[in-house]
């Protein structure tokens, strides 16, 4: 009788449990439906929200291309403009540092004409000492028409090297004076950077003209005054 109830039990509570397992069941069906179901709704939003961006897509293509078709001939222009602009500012700044190149060359130039005036002066003048010395047996008449031969001869020369020295420093002039410097540089005034090269440049140009000149003042004085 025990194992006769014990078994009852059992069947009931299996009983219960599959009434439970199958009410699961129907429980996730009902579930997997209801997702089935926001799954076709969010697939059909999707689908709307595909085709409202391809839209915005077209109309924006369209609009594109409208603008293209349809561009503004004053803006355009201005553009051009501005970009005329700046190549014709790119081209005067590479004129000007070809230019300025050119001056730093014919300064270096005119150095080294200084230099060598200075060693002329310099031997000629080791020249005339030796000639003096060597000339201390030689009665004074004869000393003194050798010396005013020397002289004349020194002084000529002397004359020929600063006409060649005034000449070159004539040509830097005139070609500072025809103005090409200053119209680069009237081209590019926006450009600080470039113009603080070219004042430097020019300071450092004028520097030169004025030791150049102050030093033909120097042979000068040298040559006619001593």
């Amino acid at each position: 009788m025990e194992d006769q109830a014990e078994d009852e039990l059992d069947y009931e509570s299996e009983k219960m449990e599959i009434l439970k397992l199958a009410q699961s069941k129907r429980n996730i069906m009902s579930l997997n439906m209801d997702l089935e179901k926001d799954m076709q709704k969010i697939d059909e939003a999707n689908q709307e929200l595909l085709l409202k961006i391809q839209e915005k897509e077209n109309e924006i293509q369209r609009l594109e291309r409208e603008t293209t078709q349809t561009g503004d001939p004053a803006e355009d222009e201005e553009w051009e403009k501005e970009n005329c602009v700046a190549v014709e500012r790119e081209n005067a700044l590479q004129e000007l540092e070809e230019e300025s190149a050119r001056l730093e060359r014919k300064n270096e130039t005119l150095l080294h004409s200084i230099s060598e005036l200075q060693r002329k002066i310099s031997r000629k003048s080791q020249k005339v000492a030796k000639c003096e010395q060597g000339d201390l047996d030689i009665t004074p008449e004869e000393s003194m028409v050798k010396l005013q031969q020397l002289e004349a001869s020194c002084a000529s020369q002397e004359q020929e090297l600063v006409k060649k020295y005034q000449e070159a420093l004539k040509r830097i002039e005139e070609e500072l004076e025809t103005g090409v410097l200053e119209k680069e540089v009237s081209k590019v005034l926006t450009m600080d950077s470039v113009r603080e090269k070219c004042n430097r440049q020019n300071k450092e140009y004028n520097s030169v003209l004025r030791k150049a000149t102050w030093f033909s003042k120097r042979i000068f004085r040298s040559l006619f005054f001593t």
